[in-house]
């Protein structure tokens, strides 16, 4: 119920009409947008990188054509993260090699 709120006062999800009862009431299609959004966030988009998604594609779904971009977009972003990780985990090592080699080996 609180990602609903959330999502919504981040504008990724329209307004709720209110029942009598005082509740909301959301159209069929927020359930798809919902799961759209969690599968997205899962993926490691932001929460505004989904709204940017969202606001091009309009009323509908994104395209399968949008979402490939975004998807091979955000691959590569992972793949440039996972280099820049596995470098400086190399100069790590060296370091820790190279101090440990300096001490004789001791710790």
């Amino acid at each position: 119920m609180l990602r609903i709120r959330l999502y919504g006062a981040h504008g990724l999800l329209p307004k709720a009409d209110r029942s009598d009862n005082g509740y909301r009431d959301y159209p069929d299609h927020v359930l798809e947008a919902l799961h759209l959004i969690q599968d997205a966030q899962d993926l490691g988009f932001s929460l505004g990188e989904i709204r940017a998604g969202l606001a091009q594609a309009g009323a509908s779904p994104p395209s399968k054509g949008a979402m490939l971009e975004a998807l091979r977009h955000k691959l590569a972003s992972l793949d440039q993260h996972i280099e820049e990780v596995s470098l400086r985990r190399a100069r790590i090592v060296h370091l820790i090699a190279k101090l440990e080699h300096e001490r004789g080996g001791g710790r």
